[in-house]
């Protein structure tokens, strides 16, 4: 095995990072083996191939869903396909958190894999609509620890001057499910069968145990290195971490049964809201009493910057969110076009998503400044989505896809660098912590972005159709009724509206309702504006070198102790 110089952390409360004084010092230096060369390059290709695992899985399934529905005779589960993922992935990120914090990573990413490897079989292999939902809420589970995971063995093999760069190529591997996941799909439901959108996964996640089995070597954590399984056990905040997996579970339930049944005030609906609010109080109450040994301290969460670039990502993704949903609805749905097609047509997002990821990390590797991109890219990030209120049925392709291209530009020059910011701020051991609240607060604001837009483009509809009744005396409008339209969904239309003028009207109807939803994205994407900005203004480039330095001089200081202790046994001896 080749040999990697040793760097080290000061032992100060992140006074070379500039985090405060509000992190819990670290009583030992860590050590970390950093990799380089041809070895980092297969961890991170590995890296890379669980991370699609993540992201394909996210992208894919959207197109299969109408096949899967119809095989299994089963409509009324519809929204349980996605939603079982969603709720176990998001749940999970806390857990996780901790999870890597106390157990080594290598391990614990390796048993992500085979958790979200065993959910993908019981999908492909499903005989029932019930096995199908069980299998798409265990690849969650497994989902969460893969995602924390790439994150967390970065943070360990790559020195942090390069980190921004690495982090960009394993974070933008989901710009490549955007592009390629949906065609894809349409791939395997056109030519072969719905069952190989899972079955897929087993050679990628193969291929990725087998490359971090064979090549990743990680120093121990310190927290793991010093404490036998019991004691690391006995550490998680198993009740904090039940408390927020059961408060995640009532806010996305809530968001799903007042979404599908477009019935906000039901009482199942409001009862689930009430529980994740007594229980996200709970949770608050258990971390303030538990301290730093909390599944989410509250000093890591006050730190400015993990504060900050949080909120950023809450924002940030319920933007990205809504565009990737509901660009490709406007397609299937005003210019009535295949949902093949319109996977296609909606490239140009992902696509310009990657190339600024990769970009701005290796700018930020080279320059060390992350924060001004943060801000730069909310402004191309307002600029495109701005423009893409402005579709209509007849909108041209052409002008559509710059639109989607400045908007991916903006977001992928930022969707990163808070990540970025919690390799500067945060010492190793509270790193996964770190990590997890950037994902929860990402995640969770995915969840939330499609609930209020689905709940915005039904009522658009539902609107537009009323007045419409309301106002003409068109005798082929009279038997138009709301629920039929939105029952009858965008795929559905031709066959729907038979006569032509009505198509046309319901085009008009869905072009309006998709550009009411992107208002939303256009929102969020300002809003998430102030906390790019309020992020700390720090270099990470500086930042590495200080703590290179500090390593080098420390273990000089060591080597000299241990020469005067060597002379003074010399002058006993003699």
């Amino acid at each position: 095995m080749a040999s990697f110089p040793n760097e080290t952390r000061p032992d100060e409360d992140c006074a070379a990072t500039g985090s405060g004084q509000d992190i819990e010092p670290s009583n030992a230096t860590v050590e970390v083996d950093y990799l380089h060369s041809w070895r980092l390059a297969l961890v991170t290709t590995s890296l890379c191939l669980g991370t699609l695992l993540v992201a394909i899985d996210t992208t894919i399934i959207a197109v299969a869903v109408p096949e899967i529905s119809t095989y299994f005779q089963a409509f009324e589960d519809i929204q349980w396909y996605g939603s079982a993922y969603l709720l176990t992935v998001t749940a999970f990120q806390p857990a996780y958190g901790s999870i890597y914090r106390y157990f080594g990573a290598k391990e614990v990413y390796l048993l992500s894999v085979l958790i979200f490897e065993v959910g993908s079989i019981l999908c492909a292999a499903a005989p029932t609509s019930a096995v199908f939902i069980a299998g798409r809420a265990i690849a969650g589970v497994g989902a969460a620890g893969l995602y924390q995971g790439a994150l967390a063995i970065v943070g360990l093999t790559v020195e942090l001057t390069k980190r921004p760069l690495y982090l960009g190529m394993v974070l933008s591997v989901f710009g490549i499910a955007v592009c390629f996941g949906p065609p894809l799909g349409g791939v395997f439901v056109d030519h072969s069968t719905w069952r190989w959108c899972f079955w897929i996964n087993l050679p990628i996640g193969a291929a990725s145990t087998i490359l971090i089995i064979v090549f990743l070597r990680i120093g121990r954590q310190q927290e793991a290195e010093a404490l036998s399984w019991r004691a690391k056990v006995r550490k998680l905040d198993l009740l904090g971490i039940a408390t927020i997996i059961s408060a995640v579970c009532c806010l996305i339930l809530a968001l799903q049964w007042g979404q599908s049944s477009r019935r906000w005030g039901q009482s199942k609906v409001i009862g689930t809201f009430v529980g994740a609010f007594v229980l996200t109080s709970a949770f608050g109450l258990i971390q303030w009493r538990k301290g730093h040994a909390a599944t989410i301290p509250l000093s890591v969460l006050r730190q400015r910057s993990i504060f900050m670039g949080a909120w950023y990502l809450f924002f940030l993704e319920m933007a990205i969110y809504v565009d990737l949903f509901y660009i490709p609805f406007y397609f299937q749905s005003a210019q009535l076009i295949s949902a093949t097609s319109s996977g296609v047509k909606a490239i140009p997002l992902g696509l310009a998503q990657i190339i600024a990821i990769v970009a701005v990390g290796a700018i930020v590797s080279r320059w060390g400044q992350y924060v001004p991109f943060m801000v730069a890219g909310q402004l191309v990030a307002i600029v495109g989505t701005t423009l893409l209120t402005r579709i209509t049925v007849t909108s041209r392709y052409a002008p559509i896809a710059v639109y989607l291209v400045i908007s991916g530009v903006g977001f992928g020059m930022g969707l990163q660098l808070p990540f970025t910011g919690v390799q500067a701020v945060l010492k190793d051991d509270q790193v996964p912590i770190g990590n997890a609240i950037m994902v929860f607060f990402s995640q969770l604001g995915a969840a939330i972005a499609i609930a209020i837009a689905q709940s915005v483009l039904s009522t658009s509809l539902q609107t537009d159709i009323v007045q419409k009744l309301q106002t003409t005396d068109d005798p082929r409008f009279a038997s138009l009724e709301p629920i039929a339209v939105l029952s009858a969904g965008p795929t559905g239309l031709t066959a729907f509206a038979h006569d032509p003028i009505i198509l046309r009207f319901l085009q008009n109807c869905y072009a309006n309702a998709v550009r009411n939803t992107l208002y939303v994205a256009l929102a969020t994407a300002a809003v998430a504006m102030p906390f790019a900005a309020g992020m700390q203004w720090l270099n990470v480039k500086k930042i590495g070198e200080e703590i290179k330095h500090s390593g080098i001089q420390l273990s000089q200081d060591l080597a000299q102790s241990q020469v005067v202790a060597a002379e003074k046994v010399s002058e006993k001896d003699a």
